[in-house]
């Protein structure tokens, strides 16, 4: 970790099968026509947890467009290029990354759906290393929650992310 840099955790802290509205519903009722993950998805910078992640609340995350979307930030970092996490929702701002050798910056920005951006969370620096580390351990617990509470024939899409190398 470069000096000065906080640390970065991703945890994942729960995971459901949305319904209507904010309903819950067990891992099990995972299938092709329903094959969305919402969850907790804690994301904290030093003591400082991530704002604005969570269709209704912070627990309510869609955590395969969060394993997609971190999967593609990495690759681009990776390439030195900026990376905006947009997941153009209404009302929700965008998560800017930049990297400088060791260091990543993330800004939370305007937002194509609307959202405004986040004043104190402006070039909020951490450890290039802590992001692959956070995203490999995120998705090794998010794949053994769905093997051990999902359905027993996991929907195509999931199949393919698990086919991804870790």
């Amino acid at each position: 970790m470069s000096s000065g840099s906080p640390s970065m955790r991703i945890e994942l802290r729960g995971a459901h099968v949305p319904g209507e509205g904010n309903e819950r519903r067990p891992l099990a009722a995972l299938c092709e026509e329903e094959p969305h993950v919402h969850g907790e998805l804690a994301w904290t910078l030093g003591e400082r947890r991530v704002p604005c992640m969570g269709f209704w609340g912070p627990d309510d995350v869609c955590l395969g467009q969060w394993w997609d979307e971190l999967t593609r930030a990495v690759a681009a970092l990776s390439d030195r290029q900026p990376y905006t996490l947009d997941t153009c929702e209404q009302g929700d701002p965008a998560f800017l990354f930049e990297r400088t050798d060791a260091s990543l910056y993330l800004s939370i920005v305007a937002g194509t759906g609307g959202g405004a951006p986040h004043p104190e969370w402006q070039n909020a620096e951490f450890a290039w290393d802590d992001l692959g580390a956070a995203l490999r351990r995120f998705k090794r617990d998010l794949r053994q929650l769905l093997e051990l509470s999902g359905p027993p024939v996991l929907p195509e899409e999931w199949k393919k992310r698990f086919s991804e190398q870790v």
